[in-house]
């Protein structure tokens, strides 16, 4: 966990975490896989997934966030079979 801030506009996370996730695809190229926080934030926080494949067909999603973790899912991977890594980012203001 840190802290984030610019004057100017831009983010001002008091809570941010990330890392990265393998999602194992099946023959259609769809996923998921479970992401637990290595601290729990205090409230759900915004989530940012990216793929580090060159994968750029499928849809990726954060579902069932929580303060503690989300869902990494990939829908329509030209990535069918095997895992896709992901790179994710989580951040909230909550100063609680």
């Amino acid at each position: 966990m840190g802290r984030v801030g610019f004057r100017s506009g831009g983010i001002h996370a008091q809570n941010i975490q990330a890392g990265t996730a393998d999602i194992t695809v099946n023959g259609s190229g769809d996923g998921t896989q479970a992401v637990v926080f290595d601290v729990a934030m205090k409230s759900t926080p915004a989530i940012v997934i990216t793929a580090q494949e060159s994968d750029t067909t499928g849809t990726l999603c954060a579902t069932s966030a929580s303060a503690t973790g989300f869902t990494a899912r990939v829908d329509g991977s030209s990535v069918t079979g095997g895992t896709l890594t992901v790179s994710w980012i989580a951040f909230n203001d909550d100063r609680r």
